[in-house]
């Protein structure tokens, strides 16, 4: 429905829609675009490409590629990339966010965020991960310039959209929990992002990562603490900001069996990962209230 909306609006309507059908400006714009040429189907798969290659380059990155592929897989990409394909798209550009800030790249973190933000506002809270004081290089003044530019067009952003922003929040706020509304799911994904950005808290340095990624990581552990109170106050808008956390925790994990924490054969730490992770996409599939739309056919395993 929301395809075939703005396949028939006009480009003036995507830009100044003021009706919350969507506000996303950037999925709206390359949505229109796709409309013209190709069909639904085509669209979805291209827009996905959007979750799939950022998350498929951040996992180049690591030390084990394949191990964060797989932690990855069960929830991340199964739930979520298969999910809320707009989100998805922004956890994307926020993916590359996060690699950007790493390595100090101020240019290219400013990009990603703000392209993450025209496919979901909710991703525009992670800009101010910008914020984090990183190391100093020659082109200081430079970046600090670039930081004050971005942050008037951010401000400028949430200014322009806080008429609809302000509605759908208001929204999330007042609705009555129930079965459908209430995304019980929200406890287990902040206990599965918390735990890592807790275990490396407690051993820095035996991670080895760099200050700016341990900056990074205390900026999401300070975020999940907020997040656990949001969740008793509106469990679905809590689930809708605590899976932009899955790729700092996907770092975390995949780097565990080289931190030397735990007194195990890296292959067997390695398998208790992958089948821990698994675990959590069948807990998921098995108790969610929603698990259905991934289960289109019955399942000897989870439907007992």
């Amino acid at each position: 429905d929301n395809y075939d909306l703005i396949k028939s609006a006009n480009f003036s309507y995507i830009l100044k829609n003021k009706e919350n059908l969507f506000y996303d400006i950037g999925y709206g714009f390359i949505t229109k675009l796709f409309s013209y040429k190709i069909n639904f189907a085509t669209a979805i798969f291209l827009i996905s490409n959007l979750f799939t290659i950022p998350l498929f380059i951040f996992c180049s990155k690591l030390k084990r590629t394949y191990l964060a592929l797989t932690v990855a897989y069960p929830y991340f990409i199964v739930v979520v990339g298969m999910g809320p394909i707009r989100q998805a798209a922004a956890i994307g550009f926020v993916t590359l966010a996060i690699l950007a800030a790493i390595n100090n790249k101020t240019n290219k973190f400013i990009l990603y965020s703000f392209i993450s933000s025209t496919f979901h506002f909710s991703s525009i809270i992670f800009c101010s991960i910008i914020l984090i004081p990183c190391k100093s290089d020659s082109k200081r003044k430079l970046k600090i310039f670039l930081k004050i530019i971005f942050g008037v067009l951010i401000t400028f952003f949430i200014i322009y959209n806080f008429e609809i922003v302000y509605t759908k929040i208001s929204h999330y706020l007042n609705m009555t929990p129930d079965l459908s509304t209430s995304a019980s799911s929200a406890i287990l994904i902040w206990v599965i992002n918390f735990l890592p950005i807790l275990l490396h808290i407690k051993n820095t340095q035996r991670f080895n990562f760099n200050k700016n990624l341990n900056k990074i990581i205390i900026f999401f552990g300070v975020y999940e603490i907020f997040l656990f109170i949001l969740i008793f106050i509106n469990s679905v808008l809590a689930y809708r900001f605590l899976i932009y956390c899955f790729p700092i925790s996907i770092y975390i994990i995949s780097s565990l069996p080289d931190a030397n924490i735990i007194e195990l054969k890296t292959k067997y730490l390695i398998n208790i990962i992958i089948s821990l992770s698994f675990t959590s996409l069948f807990i998921w599939l098995k108790f969610a209230n929603h698990a259905y739309c991934w289960l289109p056919y019955k399942n000897i395993f989870l439907n007992i």
